[in-house]
């Protein structure tokens, strides 16, 4: 026999113990039960009386209360006519069952809502506990848990789930030029602007003081896309609304993005991913958007057979120096985008722009035989670190070398750090005895670096990298190359498409 859930067998109970009451009460005073059951079954019906009004509450007491009224009533114009004791007794114990009911009712109703006070208070501690005190969207620790649920879920179904990172761009010169007040007034504006334009389905958090989060569930690369693009047109949207607050139109949003399981394995990489995404984004001019493409695996489709076997030990190299040290893989993808930027612009033929693309991408690797601590110090490093560090151009090349007919590739690795001047290292090469190939490698891996966070530097904004740049053009730098990239990097700055 199939077992009924316990909230079914609780609602016959309660539905089968008023019908048996209202039954009782139309039997009761009909005399067709003796005098001895009658008092028998009416301590009965006091007592399911009772139940009904703590399970019923003020509904049940009406019934209890109207069913009584009758019962008195008749028994009363009985009493009337031919007192004695059974009828006397009855009617008291109709009186004491209204008086208990009523007591019973207002005790139950006031213990209900007790507990959906209780509930309404919980709900909203939890409600608290995960949302943002001044934007009103999702917290860190709640996007951490919902990241996972959303992931474990995606696996399940075999679906696809796309998260993106938004930057508030120049927050900070924002809150130094403007005060803290209406950097919170922009951060609010920004979280509205992004709850509203993402859809009623999508889960927006606040990442980190300036960031944002957006969990895409079932969302592939395209529709993530098309999500980002909305956030951006409702911002700028917004802005132009409000083009008289000429503080608040200057503010502009960085994006990156990524989808799981496509590109990302796991949780952790999705994050990881996205975040590089928004970095580039920055890096690139801010106000503008970018997906994480994986190089590596652009890397196996362009590379010849004979070397195939190769990039899993590159992806191994990398990721070794991703634990050594985290700036280090971030930094490669993105130098080996400028070098391909560069490449472009100098009209190279898709061979030569191929080999910038794979240099940028390996021309650090050698740092996996640099100590942790030399690469992740924090305070100047010594003469003796210095001469260490330099040495990395070198281990790069050495672990390239076998790689057969491709010399082009590891002469821009180990010349990449050669100045124009000819005091670079490490062989002090100058003007063109370097190759443009390392001498382009140079200007995108000495840009990342202004542009970047490091434990013994601070990142430049991108127009003092650009003046930092034409200064030492001529010295350390090609001027053809830091013109043609400067060039290129304003051109991608005001263009008003999505840049991916």
């Amino acid at each position: 026999m199939k077992k009924l859930p316990e909230r079914v067998f609780i609602l016959h109970t309660r539905s089968d113990s008023l019908a048996l009451y209202v039954g009782m009460a139309i039997v009761l005073p009909t005399k067709v039960i003796h005098d001895d059951t009658v008092s028998v079954l009416g301590q009965i019906q006091a007592f399911i009386a009772l139940y009904i009004a703590f399970r019923f509450r003020y509904l049940g007491l009406i019934v209890i209360l109207l069913l009584n009224l009758i019962e008195g009533s008749l028994l009363f114009s009985i009493y009337m006519v031919s007192p004695n004791l059974s009828l006397f007794t009855g009617l008291t114990s109709k009186v004491i069952t209204i008086i208990s009911s009523i007591i019973v009712a207002v005790l139950s109703q006031s213990q209900e809502n007790q507990k959906k006070k209780l509930k309404m208070q919980k709900i909203m501690l939890e409600q608290i506990a995960v949302t943002d005190g001044l934007t009103d969207v999702y917290n860190q620790r709640f996007f951490n848990l919902a990241l996972e649920t959303k992931i474990w879920e995606t696996e399940k179904k075999q679906g696809s789930l796309g998260l993106i990172l938004i930057d508030v761009d120049d927050f900070k010169m924002c809150n130094d030029l403007y005060g803290h007040d209406f950097g919170d007034s922009v951060l609010k504006i920004t979280a509205s602007v992004v709850k509203s334009a993402s859809g009623p389905n999508n889960i927006v958090c606040r990442y980190g003081g300036d960031e944002f989060a957006v969990i895409l569930p079932d969302c592939d690369l395209e529709s993530a896309k098309e999500v980002a693009q909305n956030i951006k047109a409702h911002f700028e949207e917004f802005r132009f609304e409000h083009h008289e607050n000429i503080s608040l139109n200057k503010v502009t949003l960085s994006m990156g993005l990524s989808v799981y399981p496509d590109m990302a394995s796991n949780k952790d990489e999705l994050i990881s991913q996205a975040d590089m995404a928004l970095y580039h984004s920055k890096n690139l001019g801010k106000n503008n958007i970018q997906f994480y493409q994986n190089i590596i695996q652009q890397l196996r489709k362009n590379i010849t057979s004979d070397h195939q076997q190769l990039i899993g030990v590159f992806k191994t190299l990398l990721s070794t120096i991703s634990i050594k040290d985290k700036y280090t893989l971030g930094h490669c993808e993105r130098v080996s985008s400028y070098a391909v930027m560069i490449g472009k612009e100098l009209n190279l033929d898709i061979k030569d722009i191929m080999s910038l693309q794979y240099a940028g991408l390996l021309h650090d690797i050698g740092k996996v035989e640099i100590p942790k601590s030399i690469l992740n110090k924090i305070n100047p490093l010594t003469a003796d670190e210095s001469e260490t560090i330099k040495k990395h151009p070198v281990y790069s090349a050495n672990i390239l070398e076998p790689l057969d007919g491709m010399d082009r590739l590891i002469d821009y690795v180990i010349h990449h750090h050669e100045r124009y001047d000819g005091k670079g290292y490490p062989h002090g090469l100058s003007g063109e005895e370097i190759s443009l190939g390392a001498r382009i490698l140079c200007v995108a891996d000495s840009f990342d670096a202004m542009l970047s966070e490091r434990p013994y530097s601070k990142a430049s904004m991108m127009n003092e990298a650009f003046v930092e740049l034409e200064r030492c053009a001529g010295t350390q730098f090609d001027p053809k190359v830091v013109k043609a990239f400067i060039s290129s990097m304003k051109k991608l700055s005001k263009s008003d498409t999505l840049k991916l």
